[in-house]
């Protein structure tokens, strides 16, 4: 097939799709270079890619990768403990599983995205052990954002270099994990992005790296992601320290507020991880 077939062929499947509403219509209840093959499956299956949803999570940090993934390459599932409709972090945004942590044994590609207080995650134990369980057979186990966190609560990111969000990127190494100040990090089969808008980079990266550079290459141009922001502050290194200080600040307190034990939850969850060994 000649590049410029392959383009357009990828073009017409992310619009048969419906990039712009991502990899499934279900989602909303309401208001690197290189290839790796895909894993085998037998004559009309799908790989199974995964995300994990849960109250509170971030909309734009499943979003931007489900956009970037979308054109029916994949059986996607939102994953959660049952298939009531999960509040998200913006008022009135909620999003609907399409399967159950009991229902769901094995994934192909894993996606745990980010929340702006994954420390209220922490006790979530039946999520963890499912994300390690399947985790640790899946080919790819990936992040956006705070996803790695929890990824690292469930014994996945020893080892590994990974990123998160910037306020919280020291966190990463209670669980064993590398901190990277980088926007997309990919450790092996571990590919992990960095705070919310890093979920767009990190999608077309796992596009990439599953079905070429030239299929992400089409998608990105069909998302028009060529990102010009109005004001120059998008890292610490940009905002500098004081605005940066100040807001982390902001970012702790609120999720002080919110979940007033979460230092303790956060020693607990780490010694949990033994249980994973």
């Amino acid at each position: 097939m000649e590049r410029r077939d392959f383009i357009a062929k990828s073009a017409l499947a992310l619009i048969a799709t419906g990039v712009g509403a991502g990899a499934s219509s279900s989602l909303f209840a309401s208001s690197a270079t290189g290839s790796a093959p895909l894993p085998t499956h037998p004559v009309g299956d799908k790989p199974t890619l995964a995300f994990v949803i849960y109250p509170g999570m971030t909309p734009l940090d499943i979003i931007g990768p489900a956009t970037a993934l979308a054109g029916g390459v994949f059986n996607v599932e939102f994953v959660w403990r049952d298939l009531q409709p999960v509040k998200g972090e913006v008022p009135h945004v909620q999003f609907v599983p399409t399967t159950t942590f009991k229902q769901l044994k094995k994934v192909d590609i894993l996606c745990v995205t980010g929340t702006g207080n994954p420390y209220a995650l922490l006790q979530e134990t039946e999520m963890l052990d499912w994300m390690h369980k399947v985790g640790s057979e899946a080919q790819w186990v990936t992040s956006v954002c705070t996803g790695s966190i929890l990824l690292g609560a469930a014994g996945l990111m020893q080892g590994y270099k990974a990123t998160t969000h910037w306020s919280m990127i020291d966190d990463l190494a209670r669980f064993g994990a590398l901190p990277q100040n980088d926007r997309v990090v990919i450790d092996r089969n571990r590919i992990s992005g960095g705070g919310v808008t890093a979920g767009i980079d990190f999608g077309l990266t796992l596009r990439a790296r599953l079905l070429g550079d030239e299929s992400a290459k089409a998608a990105q141009l069909l998302m028009q992601y060529d990102p010009h922001p109005p004001f120059n502050s998008g890292t610490p290194q940009l905002a500098g320290d004081e605005m940066t200080e100040a807001l982390r600040e902001k970012v702790f307190a609120l999720v002080q507020q919110r979940t007033p034990d979460w230092q303790q939850r956060l020693q607990q969850s780490v010694e949990r991880m033994s249980r994973y060994e």
